[in-house]
């Protein structure tokens, strides 16, 4: 039987002939995502709990794209 805990900590291995297609890709998705964001004040007062880490999420986030100029 295959537990959550181990899918979980499963990490996923990138070819690095693979890897520039791969970060076009997810920088795709991204961009798409941030097109449809709406009312972040909104999502803020309801989640308000989990915000700092995704504001912590997003300055790494921020740095790691600051590297690949």
């Amino acid at each position: 039987m295959i537990k959550l805990k181990d899918i979980i900590s499963e990490r996923r291995y990138i070819q690095p002939e693979d890897a520039g297609r791969e970060i076009n890709f997810a920088l795709d998705g991204l961009s798409a995502a941030l097109k449809r964001v709406r009312n972040p004040e909104n999502w803020a007062e309801k989640y308000h709990r989990s915000l700092p880490d995704l504001i912590d999420m997003m300055y790494r986030v921020q740095k790691v794209f600051g590297k690949m100029k």
